[in-house]
C-alpha cells in the first residue's frame, strides 16, 4: 500500500532546502521533500547540486531513480543531462562517475528509501531523453479534456504494471465548456511538478513548482488554464484509467487557494508567496 497522505497542492517555494549529509547518496547536495512514504522510503523530491559537484567513486542505490533536470546539467556515467533532459537510472546500476559542473537543480524520484547496495551486474542500461526535442503528441485520448488541447511527451512506461511518466501540455485559454464539467479519479495516484506555465482547479492556481500527490479514488476537477500549462505527471501503482462523476462541478479562473495538506505541511496553508520564485 502506498503510504503517503494527500497533498494537493504545495509551491515547492515554500519548502525550505537541506544540506544532505555525509555518508548518504548525494552529500553535500541540497534537497527537499515533496513526498515520502512513510513505510518503504520512496520519495519525490527536489534535489540543487552545487556548481562543481562530483562523486567519483562508485556507487549503486537500491532503488530506481527518475530524475527530469530543471536547470543547469548534470553527469552520469559519461552521459550529460541537461535542461528538459530526463533519465532513469534502474536499482542496482553502478554509477562509476556523477557531477554537476555547472550545478543543477533536478526533479527526483525514488522508487525506494535510496540506500546504498551491491552493483548489479544485471541491471538495465541507463536511460537518457532529450525531452526538448521529442515530438509532441497530440492525439486525444479523452473527449472530456478535450477543451484543455493536451499534448503529451511519454517520458517512460512500465510495460508490466502499466505505471507512466509522461510530459503534458496544455493550451492557453483553455477552460470548461459553460464553465463546469465533471469531475475524474483514477484507480491509481496521480502525480504531479508544474514545470511552467499554471493551471487552474478547486484547490486554486498552481504556478510553476507546484506539486501534487493524489492517492486513488479522489475525484478532481475541472481544470483551465490563461496562458497554458506544462507539467510532469506520473501515474503510480498501475495502469492510469479515467472514471467520470455524472454530475458537474463549476469551475472559476479566481479560486483560492484552499489546499489538502498533512498536519506537516498545514501551516503552509496561509503562508504568503508571491509567483517567479525559482523552486
Amino acid at each position: 500500500m502506498l503510504d503517503r497522505p494527500h497533498i494537493e497542492f504545495v509551491q515547492a517555494q515554500m519548502l525550505p532546502w537541506r544540506r544532505i549529509p555525509p555518508g548518504t547518496a548525494r552529500p553535500d547536495a541540497e534537497y527537499k521533500y515533496l513526498s515520502r512514504d512513510a513505510g518503504t522510503g520512496a520519495c519525490s523530491c527536489l534535489i540543487r547540486y552545487p556548481a562543481g559537484w562530483a562523486r567519483l567513486a562508485g556507487e549503486a542505490l537500491d532503488a530506481a531513480e527518475e530524475f527530469y533536470v530543471l536547470d543547469g546539467e548534470l553527469e552520469i556515467n559519461g552521459q550529460r543531462f541537461g535542461a528538459d533532459h530526463y533519465g532513469h537510472v534502474p536499482r542496482g546500476l553502478q554509477r562509476c562517475s556523477m557531477s554537476a559542473p555547472r550545478g543543477a537543480v533536478v526533479l527526483t524520484f525514488f522508487d525506494a528509501e535510496p540506500l546504498f547496495t551491491s552493483a548489479s551486474l544485471d541491471a538495465p542500461v541507463l536511460l537518457r531523453r532529450d525531452v526538448l526535442h521529442m515530438p509532441w503528441d497530440m492525439r486525444v485520448n479523452d473527449s472530456k479534456l478535450a477543451h484543455l488541447g493536451i499534448s503529451r511527451k511519454d517520458l517512460l512506461t512500465d510495460p508490466a504494471t502499466g505505471e507512466r511518466s509522461f510530459l503534458s501540455m496544455m493550451l492557453p485559454h483553455s477552460e470548461p465548456p459553460g464553465a463546469q464539467g465533471p469531475r475524474e479519479s483514477h484507480p491509481v495516484v496521480e502525480e504531479c511538478f508544474v514545470i511552467s506555465g499554471s493551471l487552474v482547479g478547486p484547490h486554486g492556481e498552481m504556478h510553476a513548482g507546484a506539486y501534487f500527490w493524489r492517492p486513488p479514488g479522489i475525484p478532481h476537477g475541472p481544470f483551465g488554464t490563461r496562458w497554458g500549462c506544462v507539467a510532469l505527471i506520473r501515474f503510480v501503482g498501475g495502469r492510469h484509467v479515467n472514471i467520470w462523476t455524472a454530475d458537474e462541478a463549476p469551475f472559476d479562473f479566481h479560486q483560492p487557494y484552499r489546499p489538502t495538506l498533512p498536519v506537516e505541511l498545514a501551516h503552509l496553508r496561509d503562508q504568503p508567496w508571491l509567483p517567479g520564485t525559482a523552486y
